[in-house]
């Protein structure tokens, strides 16, 4: 891993994330639009990814056994924050609304929007197709426990089925069933997905963005829970897993890519979690925006870190 040239890119996405806030000030772009290209992103240019990603890997033994690895990693990664998120929520008699908020963005991270690009590029080859089935359990929980987080004092926690079925599963199954078979995709359809699938990266730094605008400088930064929030998850739950994985004989790859997906900073989609089911909105997007600010210094940190250990 060439440390200064993973930098460099880190530090393009975190350009292209600025070059979003201003747009949207500026107003060459407003909420309509931003929704606009969320639902490009999910329902297009992130599945072409995803697709095109999986589907290019040939089938090993190495391989396979790696995507189980960091498979059972990812699942119990969340297991055991979401164990310690409960205890140490325990000692903080906080409001409920801004508890739950405080709950979900500590335990997932935006290991999507923000993840995908950063491991892309840490690992160009095989990044996203790792961080891909890393994500799997993810995507489970968000729609799980998740929505439980926020809906289990109000008696509503519903979990519906069809929120499994989007079109980013549905890649999953179609990138899986290249991958497994070792059928290549026609050299024009593969083109087109590969063109698609490239505009993920700096789409998403643009929804990012232009998403961190309705936050409030007056206030943010005068909030010691937001503080709190930001070391939990940007140091303490990364390094720890630092320390924990690094115990086992694990591929650096692999090992390396757990360690940074811990290391994102808060998930976007908890402001829409929060404003969908009566959370506190203001304080998850302050935490969102708060987490990916400081995430700029802390991400190439941990990328640091993991090239001299």
């Amino acid at each position: 891993m060439h440390f200064n040239i993973v930098i460099n890119q880190i530090l393009v996405l975190f350009l292209i994330i600025f070059i979003g806030y201003i747009i949207r000030k500026k107003g060459l772009i407003n909420e309509e639009i931003n929704k606009g290209l969320s639902n490009i992103l999910i329902d297009l240019t992130l599945p072409a990814l995803i697709i095109s990603s999986i589907a290019a890997i040939e089938l090993k033994t190495e391989i396979i056994n790696n995507v189980k690895t960091i498979a059972l990693i990812s699942i119990i990664s969340y297991l055991i924050v979401i164990i310690f998120t409960n205890i140490f929520l325990k000692g903080f008699n906080l409001p409920r609304k801004k508890k739950t908020v405080f709950n979900y963005l500590l335990v997932f991270g935006n290991v999507g929007y923000m993840g995908y690009p950063v491991i892309g590029a840490i690992y160009p080859q095989y990044g996203i197709f790792y961080a891909i089935f890393y994500n799997i359990f993810f995507n489970i929980l968000i729609f799980t426990y998740g929505i439980y987080i926020f809906t289990t004092d109000q008696g509503t926690g519903q979990i519906k089925l069809k929120k499994f079925l989007n079109n980013g599963i549905i890649a999953i199954i179609i990138g899986f069933i290249f991958f497994i078979t070792g059928l290549k995709i026609p050299g024009i359809i593969n083109g087109a997905l590969e063109s698609l699938g490239e505009m993920t990266f700096p789409l998403s730094m643009l929804i990012i963005g232009s998403s961190l605008t309705n936050v409030k400088f007056a206030t943010i930064f005068k909030d010691r829970y937001l503080y709190l929030l930001a070391f939990l998850k940007l140091i303490i739950l990364p390094l720890a897993g630092l320390l924990i994985i690094r115990q086992f004989n694990l591929p650096t790859i692999i090992s390396n890519i757990s360690i940074m997906l811990l290391a994102m900073p808060s998930a976007a989609n908890g402001v829409i979690f929060a404003e969908r089911y009566d959370g506190d909105y203001n304080f998850a997007s302050e935490g969102v925006f708060f987490t990916t600010l400081l995430s700029l210094v802390t991400i190439p940190l941990f990328i640091w870190i993991i090239n001299i250990i």
